[in-house]
C-alpha cells in the first residue's frame, strides 16, 4: 500500500485509516515545541505524536527498543514504527505492518561503488556523471531501510541486498525476503519507506 507522505502540523493530515504513513519534520522548531532532551527523546516524542493522531487522540503511547535498538511500539498494539534521522529533519514511519524509513541528506560525493552488486553498479554507470551520486544515494536509503525491517542492519552487508529501481519513486529489495520501496526526493535529501512485499 503506498505511503502517505506529511511534511506539516498533525492537524493537517488526512489519513485513510490504512495506508502507512511518513511524516518528514524537523527536529527544531514549532512541532517539537514542548518536547525536551536529546534528538533520540524529540523523535521519540514526535513518534508518539503521530501514533496518537492515527490511533486516537486518548490512545496510551508507550515506546521501547529491540535487542537491535530498534523503535517498538508497546502501546497502543498493532502499531509499528520506524525512525530516521540526518540534517535537522527525522523521517518518522508508523504503520498496521512492518516498516522501515531511511532518510539521507543529498550531496554530490561519488558513489561508494563496493557498496552496490554488480547489476546496480552497470546501472548507475550508465547514467550520466552528473547523475550518478544522486541514483546511488536513492539506493542506498533502500538499503538502509530494507537492512531495518529485517531487523538487524548492522550485520547486513549493503552489497549483499539487491535493489531494482522501477521508476522515480518506486524500487524493491531483496536479501531474506522481498520489499516493496517508494522514495521521493527533494534540494535536501532523499527519504525512502519500505514494506514488506505481499506473497
Amino acid at each position: 500500500m503506498t505511503p502517505i507522505w506529511h511534511d506539516g502540523p498533525l492537524s493537517d493530515l488526512a489519513w485513510d485509516g490504512q495506508s502507512p504513513v511518513a511524516w518528514s519534520v524537523a527536529e527544531i522548531g514549532p512541532y517539537a515545541a514542548g518536547l525536551q532532551g536529546d534528538g533520540r527523546a524529540i523523535r521519540h516524542g514526535l513518534a508518539a505524536a503521530l501514533i496518537r493522531k492515527l490511533a486516537g487522540d486518548s490512545a496510551d503511547v508507550r515506546l521501547t527498543r529491540s535487542p537491535a535498538g530498534a523503535p517498538i511500539v508497546s502501546a497502543p498494539s498493532g502499531w509499528y514504527l520506524s525512525l530516521s534521522s540526518r540534517g535537522a529533519h527525522a523521517l518518522i514511519g508508523v504503520a498496521r505492518a512492518p516498516i522501515a524509513v531511511d532518510r539521507e541528506v543529498a550531496d554530490d560525493h561519488p558513489p561508494l561503488w563496493d557498496m552496490l552488486t554488480p547489476t546496480e553498479a552497470d546501472a548507475l554507470h550508465r547514467l550520466p556523471a552528473p547523475a550518478q551520486p544522486q541514483a546511488w544515494l536513492r539506493r542506498w536509503t533502500i538499503k538502509e531501510a530494507h537492512a531495518k525491517l529485517i531487523g538487524e542492519p548492522r550485520r547486513i552487508r549493503p552489497e549483499a541486498i539487491e535493489t531494482v529501481v522501477n521508476n522515480p519513486t518506486h524500487a524493491t529489495a531483496t536479501f531474506e525476503g522481498t520489499s516493496r520501496c517508494w522514495s521521493r526526493s527533494n534540494t535536501d535529501a532523499i527519504e525512502t519507506v519500505a514494506q514488506w512485499s505481499q506473497p
